[in-house]
């Protein structure tokens, strides 16, 4: 994705995500923050977790394991740091004999099984060296209600070792030292009865496959300690456009002399909702397809496998993968999340959204149905709302060249005209639809100037097009905004 962290953390989406983790945290509560695998190779997940983490005036984020190869620690340096770890005394057991007017404690053996007590692991070595105390007192620190800091620890998941190899298979499931970490705080805090303001909590932002299968959506049962989100939806229309937007105009729109300003204002309109429409959550394709096409319909499909053949492309990213239920607002369904996970599929508008390297999977060469729907798609929203306005303005102009009285022109052209339009007819008029209207003008009930009966049949056929989800290729589109800009400074002049 070539777009810079500084840049996705300011989208609005990206915004609002964090201010939900800041949040929750601020609540007390531990949260796991799940991203798709791209993510951690493209670097976007550290400087998420990074960015979220510093939103706490108070915070620990857990260094990365010593022994680090690409992110992972092998299975004879874990073990090694798990032995070392068994060899540190308990200090509870120490007594010098020097009594500085403390209540004496029962010792506390290591056979003794407390639910809030963390077992050995690298993960609990390096949490116990940041908070300067034994692995054992990890949990009895962090609760502990005179504790004047209680701050949220960072932990990347990515960065944390794979379980050694025993008999030839994992001793556990990735992530288990994570899984116990939350599971024994949570209850180290509820035994506490410690309030929100004064709760130690985690952030865990993570891949799926860093964290044992179940843990999200068992975490997701104990909304009083844990809270668990899901980059599901985060990137939405507005982040993409602005995007896009940000990487400003392609070449051959930038006359600004009269009536091509505003026909080049329209057309790079269209350019950008297009790009964002067909890229919808995936940013670096928009960023790539928004840097090299050049709005033509006719070189979209080409400009577009392109900006798919240089880019990244999610693997087995086929457009029928992860059909099904497609989960709740802010997480996908169970059926979804591989496909999720690998960036096959992503929430947009509420609605999951296949990649677009899924249309062209199976090898073909003609132009995919779905791109054609969302280019569709993108030309109504800038287009009709252009149409519209030229079709209130015609209406008006209309009413003067009208041969007949203007209530038979309600009453033979308007299907469902208002209750009141014997007594308003020519309100009413100003509703007439373009079709209808350039049937009366056909008739002989209008009597249009030549140029605004041509700017009436341009918006017809381009009306007609839109409303079967059809695509005004370049001719006709060009067509419409050049009698668009006419219009608009023909009027302008009349007024």
């Amino acid at each position: 994705m070539d777009l810079p962290a500084e840049e996705l953390c300011r989208l609005p989406g990206v915004r609002r995500q964090l201010g939900r983790l800041a949040a929750d945290l601020e609540a007390g509560l531990t949260c796991v923050w799940l991203l798709p695998d791209d993510m951690v190779t493209t670097g976007y997940a550290e400087d998420l977790h990074l960015t979220a983490l510093h939103q706490s005036p108070e915070r620990l984020n857990l260094p990365r394991p010593p022994t680090d190869t690409g992110g992972r620690v092998t299975g004879a340096a874990f073990e090694a740091v798990g032995s070392h770890i068994d060899d540190l005394p308990v200090l509870d057991d120490y007594d010098d004999g020097f009594d500085i007017g403390w209540e004496p404690t029962p010792s506390r053996s290591r056979t003794d099984v407390v639910t809030t007590e963390l077992a050995p692991s690298d993960l609990v070595a390096r949490l116990a060296k940041e908070l300067s105390v034994a692995p054992g007192e990890v949990t009895e620190t962090l609760v502990r209600p005179s504790a004047r800091w209680y701050p949220v620890i960072g932990i990347q998941a990515w960065t944390e070792p794979e379980p050694p190899w025993r008999s030839g298979e994992r001793a556990s499931e990735r992530g288990q030292d994570i899984a116990r970490l939350i599971r024994v705080l949570g209850a180290a805090v509820k035994e506490a009865g410690l309030p929100p303001d004064a709760r130690p909590r985690l952030l865990v932002t993570a891949r799926v496959q860093d964290l044992p299968a179940l843990l999200p959506d068992e975490l997701e049962l104990d909304l009083a300690v844990t809270a668990v989100h899901w980059w599901w939806g985060v990137i939405g229309r507005l982040d993409t456009a602005t995007v896009v937007s940000a990487r400003g105009d392609h070449g051959g729109h930038s006359s600004r002399r009269g009536g091509e300003a505003l026909r080049s204002r329209i057309l790079r309109a269209v350019r950008e909702e297009v790009v964002s429409e067909v890229c919808g959550p995936n940013l670096g394709l928009a960023v790539s397809l928004a840097g090299s096409w050049d709005g033509s319909d006719r070189t979209l499909d080409d400009c577009l496998r392109a900006c798919l053949a240089d880019g990244p492309v999610p693997p087995t990213a086929t457009g029928s993968a992860g059909h099904g239920v497609s989960g709740t607002e802010h997480r996908p369904g169970a059926n979804l999340r591989t496909a999720w996970a690998l960036g096959t599929v992503q929430s947009w508008e509420g609605r999951p959204r296949h990649h677009p390297a899924g249309w062209y999977s199976d090898g073909r060469t003609a132009r995919p149905d779905a791109l054609t729907v969302l280019v569709s798609q993108a030309q109504q929203r800038v287009l009709l709302p252009w149409i519209e306005e030229a079709r209130r303005r015609l209406a008006i102009l209309a009413l003067p060249c009208a041969t007949r009285p203007v209530i038979d022109l309600v009453s033979r052209y308007i299907e469902r005209p208002p209750t009141d339009f014997r007594t308003h007819p020519r309100r009413a008029f100003e509703g007439i639809e373009v079709g209808p209207m350039l049937k009366a003008h056909r008739d002989g009930q209008l009597s249009l100037p030549a140029n605004e009966a041509r700017l009436l049949e341009v918006l017809v056929t381009a009306r007609n097009v839109l409303s079967h989800r059809g695509v005004l290729y370049d001719a006709t589109l060009n067509t419409l905004c050049a009698e668009l800009a006419r219009a608009d400074r023909r009027w302008a002049q009349a007024e």
